[in-house]
C-alpha cells in the first residue's frame, strides 16, 4: 500500500532556518513567480501543472503555470487534490467541536466510537482526541489491516477500505507507546480523528461536516472532500514519471487525512481566515488550532493541531505539506505578518522550499540538477527489493515492480527512485542518493545494504533477513 501524504523525507521538513535579520520584503510579483515556477517546475518537468495563491492585505492573486491535463493550461479554477493539507481542516473541525462542547480536545476518541470500542495506549489509558490530532496517539502510520496490492498500490489504494475496516482495526489494535510520549505521523490517526468528529456532529458524512462548519463560513465555494463533485475541473495527476495516475478517493474512514480538492483561489480564502486578513467567524478556534502543543518531529518544529510551525529567522511559519502519488502541495503562513503562500502541483515534487521562498525570498530555492535516468531490466531491479535498518529507529523498506523502484523510511512517506547506473539510485523529491555498492548482492542473489547520502552524510542500511 502506497503511503500517502508524504512529508518528503528524513525529517527533510523539520528544521531550523537562520537568516540574516534583514526587513522583510513584500510578496513578489506575479511576473516574479512566474518566472520561478518555470525554473524551477516547468522547464526541468518536474511538474505537469501548478497553482500558486499569494496572500496578504491587498488580496488574493493566483498565478498558474503549465498543463492541467494533455495541452490544457492550468486555470484559476482548476481543482488539485491538497492531500495532507487536509489534516488542518481536520485540525480545525475539532477546535470548532471543542468550542461547541461536543468534543473537546482532552476527551477519550472511544467516547465516539459505536459498539463499546476501546482506544487505549500501552498503559491502558484512554487515547485523546488532541492526541490523533498532534500525531501523537501512538497510532501507525497506516492501519495495519490495509491489503497491499502491488499493481495497484498507486492506483486509488483507499477507495475500498471502508468503515468496518476502520472499526476491525480500532479493536485489534494493540497499543507499543504511550499516549502523549512520542511523535509518529499517522494518517490513519487522522482518518479516525475525522470519522470520530463526524459522529460526534452527528452529521451524515465528513463532507457534509467540512461544508457547513468550514466551507460554508469560508466562501469556498470550489471545495470538497467528495471526489464526485467538480470532476470536471480537477486536473489530472501525473507520476513522477510524468505518467498519467488515477486521482485518490478516500472514503470516510481516512477522509480526514487527505480527501480535499481545492482551488488556489480558494486555499487563498482560507489563508486570509488563518492569518486573521480579514474577519472570520472561526477566528477564535482558528487561534487554538494553530497554537503549538507539544513536541513535533524534533523539539524546534512544535505542533498544533495538525499545524507544524517552522521558525525562520524571527518568523514564526505555521506550515502543512501534502502529496497524493501525483500531486503535492506545500502552505505557508506567518500570522503575525498576516500573510501566506499556497502552491499546488498536479505531479509529485517537492514544494516546500518553494513555498517558503515566495514567503520569504530571503530563502533561496536549492537547485537541483539530476542526472539522466538510465533503463535497468526487471530483475536488476528486484535484486534490491527488500527492509534495510538505517538506524535503530528508522528501517528503510525498498520496493520493486514492473521495473521501476521505491523507497518507504519508517513514519514517512514512499517516494520513486531513478536509476543513473546500474546500482546508483537519485531522488527528485529531495537530495537523497542511494548506492548498492560491492556487499549488496548476497548468496541469494539480493542487495544486503545500500549507502544513504543526503545533506553531506552517508550512512549505511544493511537488509534485515
Amino acid at each position: 500500500m502506497r503511503t500517502p501524504f508524504p512529508n518528503h523525507l528524513f525529517r527533510l521538513l523539520s528544521f531550523v532556518l537562520i537568516a540574516p535579520s534583514l526587513a522583510i520584503a513584500a510578496l513578489p510579483t506575479n511576473t516574479e513567480v512566474e518566472a520561478i515556477l518555470d525554473k524551477h517546475l516547468i522547464a526541468n518537468k518536474q511538474v505537469k501543472g501548478v497553482a500558486v495563491a499569494l496572500v496578504d492585505a491587498s488580496g488574493i492573486r493566483v498565478v498558474t503555470a503549465g498543463v492541467a491535463r494533455g495541452n490544457t493550461p492550468v486555470k484559476p479554477d482548476n481543482l488539485f487534490e491538497i492531500g495532507s493539507a487536509t489534516k488542518t481542516f481536520t485540525g480545525l473541525l475539532l477546535a470548532i467541536a471543542d468550542e461547541k462542547g461536543e468534543a473537546k480536545l482532552d476527551d477519550p476518541v472511544e467516547k465516539f466510537l459505536p459498539n463499546g470500542i476501546k482506544l487505549r495506549d500501552k498503559a491502558g489509558q484512554p487515547i485523546r482526541m488532541v492526541d490523533l490530532a498532534t500525531h501523537r496517539s501512538g497510532l501507525p502510520r497506516l492501519a495495519t489491516n490495509m491489503v497491499e496490492d502491488p499493481k495497484h498500490r498507486y492506483a486509488d489504494p483507499y477507495a475500498d477500505y471502508s468503515v468496518a475496516d476502520l472499526l476491525d482495526f480500532l479493536k485489534n489494535f494493540n497499543a507499543t507507546r504511550v499516549r502523549n510520549t512520542h511523535f509518529e505521523y499517522s494518517n490513519i490517526g487522522f482518518g479516525v480523528l475525522g470519522y470520530a468528529l463526524t459522529r460526534a456532529a452527528k452529521m451524515d458524512s465528513f463532507e457534509a461536516l467540512l461544508s457547513e462548519r468550514i466551507l460554508m463560513p469560508l466562501n469556498m465555494d470550489s471545495t470538497t472532500s467528495d471526489p464526485k463533485r467538480f470532476s470536471d475541473r480537477l486536473t489530472q495527476p501525473y507520476d513522477a514519471d510524468g505518467q498519467p495516475t488515477p486521482a485518490w478517493n478516500l472514503p470516510i474512514a481516512h477522509a480526514g487525512a487527505g480527501s480535499i480538492r481545492s482551488t488556489a483561489g480558494d486555499m487563498g480564502r482560507y489563508i486570509e481566515a488563518v492569518a486573521e486578513i480579514k474577519s472570520s467567524p472561526l477566528s477564535n478556534q482558528i487561534r487554538l488550532a494553530t497554537t503549538a502543543r507539544e513536541a513535533g518531529s524534533n523539539r524546534i518544529n512544535p505542533i498544533g493541531l495538525a499545524w507544524t510551525h517552522v521558525p525562520f529567522d524571527q518568523r514564526d511559519i505555521v506550515n502543512h505539506d501534502g502529496g497524493t502519488f501525483g500531486s503535492s502541495s506545500s502552505l505557508m503562513i506567518d500570522r503575525a505578518t498576516k500573510e501566506g503562500v499556497f502552491i499546488v502541483a498536479n505531479s509529485s515534487a517537492r514544494l516546500f522550499d518553494i513555498a517558503l521562498h515566495l514567503l520569504d525570498q530571503r530563502y533561496s530555492i536549492p537547485v537541483r540538477e539530476f542526472p539522466k535516468v538510465v533503463s535497468l531490466a526487471e530483475e536488476v531491479v528486484a535484486r534490491y527489493a527488500g527492509t534495510y535498518k538505517l538506524t535503530e529507529s528508522m528501517n528503510v523498506v525498498i520496493r520493486a515492480s514492473g521495473g521501476k523502484i521505491t523507497l518507504e523510511a519508517t513514519g514517512q512517506g514512499e517516494f520513486a527512485l531513478f536509476p543513473e547506473s546500474e546500482t546508483r539510485f537519485f531522488a527528485k523529491v529531495a537530495p537523497i542518493v542511494i548506492t548498492f555498492g560491492d556487499i549488496a548482492v548476497g548468496t541469494d542473489g539480493k542487495a544486503g545494504s545500500f549507502v544513504l547520502e543526503q545533506g553531506g552524510v552517508k550512512r549505511t542500511a544493511r537488509r534485515i533477513q
